[in-house]
Formats: C-alpha cells, structure tokens, sequence
C-alpha cells in the first residue's frame, strides 16, 4: 500500500498540470480520483504501520511513517483540485496535527540501537511536517475568504482615490504626479502586450497575476484599474494610444500576455508557487533601486535553497539508511522491506529534484530563452500550451431531441479549437471601441453595432424609410433593437439572437449588392458569428452565467417545442447538421399555413410586433401605474399575471422575425458584420458578470476564452462596468 501511495504521487506530479491545459472529462475525472485516492491511502497506510510496525520481522516498516507525512504535503503541481478543495484548509490543518502525532507515535515506539537509523527517520519526519504545513498555508492562502478580506484593502483605496478623482484633487491630480505616472504604466502594459508571454520575469508575472486574483477572481463585480481610470479621463490620451497598439501587427500578441497572467493566476491558486513568492512583492516598497535588486537576488537564493534543503535532507537519509545497511543493522528485517525503503528514499529524491526544476525553469526560460526553447522542443506540444484553447459550443436546435442519458453525459456541449479569427476580431473590435472612447461597451449588448448599422445607413432619421434605400436593406431592425435591449432579459435575448443566428446562416441567401463583395470575409464573419452564438450559449445556459430560474424555464420550454416540431430524433441529423435548422424551419412554415389565427407569422405586422414583444406593453402600462394614485392590489395581481404571460410567451415567433429582418438585410456581407459585432458586444457584456466564482473554477478545468476576454478589457482601458451596473 505505501508503494501505491507513492506511484499516486508520481502520477499527480506529471500529471496534475495537464488540466490546466485540457478540458476533456475523462483526464479531469482520472485526476479526481487520483487526487481523493491518495490522500485516503496514505491516511489508511499510517494507521495500519501504527498497528504492525513493531511486529517481529517487520520493524523496518516503522521507517515508513515518515513518508507518509511526506505523501500528504502533495506535490509541488497540485495542492487543491478545485476551489471548493482550498476553502477546507481547516480540515486539513486537524488532519495535519492528527496525522503528525501518529506519525510520530511511531517514530518515538521505534526500537532501533542505531543512531543512523534513528537520525534518518527523524529528518524524514521533518521533512515530511514541513512539506504537510506547506499544503496547508497554500490552502489557506487560496482560500475564497481569505481573499474577499484581503481584497477589502485594496477596494477602499480605490474608491477613496476615484472620490478624489470626482472632487478633482487628489491622486489623480495633475499636481500629484499621478496622470503622468498612470501613462507610464499604461505604455508599459502595451509594450508588454505586443511581447507576449516572455514581457515580464516569472516574479513579476506572478505579482501581476496576485493582483488579478485580487481585482478580478475574488470580486464578482471586478473594477477597473485606476490607471486606465486616469489616462482615460483625460481627452484623447488613451484612445490616441490604442490607436497606435491598434495599427502595430503584434498586437494580437496580447493574448499571449494575459494567457501567462492566468497560467499564474492557475499557480498561485492551485500549486505552491504563492508559497514560493509570498514576501517577493515587499521589496517594492524598498525606494533604493540597488537594495531593491540585492534584496530580490538575497530572496531568490534563500527560496532555493528551501527548494534544495528537502533534497539534500533527503540524501542524508538515504546515505544514513545504506550505511546502517552495511553496518548489518538491518539483518532482522525482510529483503522486501529493504527494497521498498530503498524506493521511497529514491522516488521521494526523484519528486523534490523534479519540483525544484520546476522552479527553476520559469527563470531559465526568461533570462535564457535559446536554452528554454531547446528544452520546450523536446516536450510534447500539449505541455507547452497556456490553456486548453477551446471553445465549448451549444446549439439547442441540434440537440433538440437528446435523450435524458445524452444530456446527463454532457454529449449536447462539443468543443471547438480557438481560431485565429475569432481572436483577433474580439480584441480588435475592443480596440475600435477604445480608440472611440466607447468605454460602456460592455454594457451595450448590441445596440453600438446596431446604432453604427443604422448611422451607415441613415436610419437615425426620424423620418426613415425603407424604401430611400431598397438595394442595401427592407427592414429597420426595429425588432432586433427591442431583442438585446437594455430592460430586455439577457438569457432569453441569446436564446433568441442564437435561434435568429442559425436560421439566418442556413436561409441567409446569398444575395449581395456589393460589387467587391468578399467572400472570405462573409465566411469569416458567418463562422465568427456561429461559433460566438454557440458559446454564449454554453456559457449562459450550460454554465450557468446570469441565468435565473425563469431563463432556464424558457429555454427549456424552447427546447421542447423544438424537439416537438423536428420529425426526426438528432441522431439522424448528426451527419448533416443543416438538416436540424431545415427540418425546424419547414414545420413551422406548415404551422403558419394550418393556423388561421396567424399566431406565428413570418412577415412583421403592427400587431405581430405587440405580440411577440410584450415585455415593452408591460413596461410602459407599468410606467404609467407608478404615478396613479388609485393603483391598489388589482393592479398588483394584474401585474403578476402579465408577468406569467411574458414567461410563457414563446420564442420561436420571436426568433423567426428576428432572422427575417436580418435576412432583410441585402447586403450578406453588412449583415454578417452586424451579426458578428452583436455577439461580440455579447460576449464583452458576459465577460464581467460571469462572477469570481466562475473564473476561478474554470482555471483548472482548461480555461476559458471568456477569462482572457475579460483580462483585455481589464488592461485595454476602463471598459468594465461601474459596480452599479455589473
């Protein structure tokens, strides 16, 4: 059994980083088990060495204890599974105690004449408190509490400093020095965005990514930098900078850059590197340059030599254990006994050298790159990537139809790879919006790109109509508009832009009055469009994002009638995945022929529109009930049964106008443009509201794009939403 607690170690150290870097179910469950398995072996191990160490025959056995302790310290690349695993350090730390006495119950009954023996066992046992306490101080330094405390700080120094900023002294005064200071840290941070990943030493990484776990994955509402508060209260200073970041061909980079903030954001939550760096930040307050870097260089030796300290302390023990050996002192004990000493002497040198190469090669990699780079070309690519660079993608309308089993597997969530086009159109439709001053944009869910449709297009004017422009578009968007509103309910809006976003990819035409129509980039914007559409999705409804009791009882009531009006169960349709849409879109065209009443009509009639939107008749007959006088329980009751209206008013009808007034747009390629920037600004409007929660969860699943998204925002400018608002 202590071998299998120490082959449960080994495959935890080699394996436990790969889930930052995959999201496959089967490598996450393989991992639980390992993770839960080896703390149960290892606990059940010490108390049966308690029991039989000091049979005849069987005293080596007491040599043991000691590892034991050293199993359950962990190793260097996991010390929690999950977030939840972080808030029990308190039951780690009453096991700590618990399992330490044993342990040294079992040390103090050894019976061993040898000095050798017993001084090994003694540095073991050390060693193995050492590396237990270590655990323990990483979960509690992860702890979800502890963090929201920590954060309290540094929340009432920004707000003392925005009040400032209002009263127009302070800080952010002109005379303060600050402006100029928040300028300088703004043209550092882009510099270091167009550099990538290497921009910054591991320390300074880390530092950074300590103050993302602060600002951002501990706070539900994260708010923004005070420096980009400061450069972009100032006129045209920030945007004139994005402008330039904008126009440099390595700004994409920038993912790079908040991918190693997360890779760290990973370790200070998940491993013992916070341990590592816990007093490193402190240096900053020292003013003398020199000292500064003398004090670092001092801190950096002295962590490595806690690194090595285990290791050599582990030699000791094990050159003590073979010189006692052939000294004859082990004569009594079984060859098989021997050997497995041998083992957990070698495996647990084996494991303190690999952690400390750990260590040390975030360092080698940034102050010797060509070396770094030879030794990252022999690893398998699937060890070098930052996260595991998928998208997970929902479409209710192919899995309409999923049986209970299916979706209790997960089987209706696929996964697609990042692609290079979706990347760049995000982060360079967040820089237009910057370079504009559009600092509201993830508040927006739309309606900017609607509103630069509708200015191109001159339907600002009042006056407006249709006809002024027949070759470019027959419809208003008006009840697009209404879909993504500000008072419009978030979940159902997806839900309704996501059925509008496949009808129109599949009966979109392709009829363009565009002479230099370019096709690649109408494909470009139709597979941005669709993938982003999918995985809003997963996020809001397989995620769980801002999705309410009533959200969920929408959706599935969609789900139902979708699965109701296709013929066919989804297995059929799983070779052609146009034929879900096809199939939906047929049924309810013959349901629009066979009802008289008109009730689900494809074409946009006054009353239609009254129907299909009734949350506007709701909120205005509510408008006016606010200054009447004689409203009274009636008017309550009347209210509620409106609402339940609402909650039961179908989608589907919804939806189709939606995609008819999209499809009403001429031009393929305008269209597919305003499609693709409304699920952007989707996606910037879920990115602060997916809560600390979430993004924290997430890091040791694969990762998500919605985090690296949010960082953008968070770096880029004072693009998140006033507390308020989030």
């Amino acid at each position: 059994m202590i071998l299998l607690s120490l082959s449960l170690q080994v495959f935890l150290f080699l394996f436990a980083g790969m889930r930052r870097r995959s999201s496959k179910w089967f490598l996450q469950t393989v991992l639980w088990l390992a993770y839960l398995s080896a703390d149960s072996v290892a606990v059940f191990v010490l108390g049966h060495l308690a029991v039989r160490a000091r049979e005849p025959g069987h005293e080596l056995m007491s040599f043991w204890a000691p590892f034991v302790l050293v199993h359950l310290g962990g190793q260097e690349t996991i010390t929690a599974f999950s977030k939840q695993d972080n808030e029990l350090w308190r039951r780690h730390l009453l096991n700590l105690v618990i399992q330490a006495g044993v342990a040294g119950y079992v040390v103090a009954k050894a019976s061993w004449p040898d000095a050798r023996l017993r001084a090994a066992m003694v540095i073991m046992f050390a060693c193995g408190c050492l590396k237990y306490a270590e655990r323990v101080c990483c979960l509690y330094l992860a702890d979800t509490d502890r963090l929201r405390r920590w954060n309290k700080s540094n929340l009432r120094i920004k707000l003392e400093g925005w009040h400032q900023h209002v009263r127009g002294k302070g800080w952010f005064s002109r005379e303060s020095g600050t402006r100029d200071k928040a300028e300088e840290n703004m043209r550092v941070t882009l510099e270091m965005m167009k550099k990538g990943s290497s921009s910054e030493p591991p320390s300074g990484l880390f530092w950074d990514a300590v103050t993302l776990v602060s600002d951002i994955i501990s706070m539900d509402a994260p708010l923004n930098q005070t420096q980009n508060i400061t450069v972009g209260a100032y006129g045209d200073l920030l945007p004139v900078m994005l402008k330039g970041f904008l126009s440099s061909e390595s700004r994409h980079s920038a993912y790079e850059h908040v991918g190693a903030l997360l890779e760290h954001c990973y370790s200070r939550l998940y491993t013992k590197d916070h341990l590592r760096f816990c007093f490193f930040q402190s240096f900053d307050r020292v003013p003398h340059p020199i000292l500064k870097t003398c004090l670092r260089i001092s801190y950096l030796a002295i962590l490595l030599l806690m690194v090595f300290s285990i290791v050599t302390a582990t030699t000791i023990a094990l050159a003590l254990f073979r010189a006692a050996e052939k000294g004859g002192q082990l004569h009594d004990s079984s060859r098989v006994d021997i050997t497995v000493t041998y083992l957990l002497l070698v495996g647990a040198i084996a494991l303190d050298v690999s952690s400390a190469a750990l260590f040390i090669f975030p360092y080698l990699s940034f102050y010797r790159p060509c070396l770094a780079k030879c030794i990252q070309s022999v690893l398998l690519p699937c060890c070098t990537k930052q996260w595991s660079q998928q998208l997970g993608q929902y479409n209710i309308i192919n899995t309409a139809g999923m049986s209970f089993i299916g979706k209790w597997f997960a089987c209706d969530v696929e996964s697609k790879p990042v692609t290079k086009s979706i990347k760049e159109f995000i982060l360079d439709t967040l820089l237009v919006s910057g370079t504009r001053k559009e600092w509201r944009i993830a508040s927006t869910r739309g309606q900017l790109a609607l509103h630069y449709y509708r200015m191109d297009h001159h339907q600002h004017d009042e006056h407006y109509s249709p006809d002024k422009h027949p070759a470019k578009t027959t419809t208003t968007l008006k009840l697009l508009g209404e879909t993504f509103g500000s008072s419009a309910d978030f979940p159902t809006s997806v839900l309704i832009l996501h059925i509008a976003t496949d009808i129109c990819y599949h009966f979109g035409g392709t009829n363009h009055s565009d002479p230099d129509h370019d096709e690649a980039a109408v494909m470009k914007h139709k597979q941005t469009s669709t993938e982003l559409s999918n995985y809003i999705m997963y996020l809001v409804f397989k995620s769980g994002v801002m999705l309410t009791i009533n959200s969920q009882i929408v959706h599935d009531r969609t789900r139902g009638e979708i699965a109701e009006l296709l013929p066919q169960p989804p297995n059929v349709h799983r070779r052609n995945k146009d034929a879900p849409v096809m199939k939906l879109f047929e049924a309810i065209k013959k349901q629009e022929e066979e009802d008289s009443m008109g009730e689900i009509q494809i074409r946009h009639h006054p009353e239609l529109e009254k129907q299909q939107d009734p949350t506007t008749e709701i909120e205005n007959q509510e408008s006016a009930n606010i200054y009447d006088d004689n409203t009274d329980d009636d008017d309550h009751t009347k209210k509620l049964k409106r609402s339940f209206k609402t909650l039961n008013s179908p989608v589907l009808p919804r939806a189709i106008a939606v995609a008819q007034e999209l499809i009403g747009i001429k031009n393929e390629a305008e269209r597919w443009e305003l499609i693709a920037k409304v699920w952007a600004e989707m996606l910037y409007y879920t990115a602060p509201r997916c809560g600390g929660g979430f993004h924290y969860e997430h890091l040791s699943t694969g990762g998500e794009f919605v985090s690296h998204v949010l960082l953008l925002m968070y770096y880029l400018g004072p693009f998140l939403p006033p507390p308020l608002d989030a």
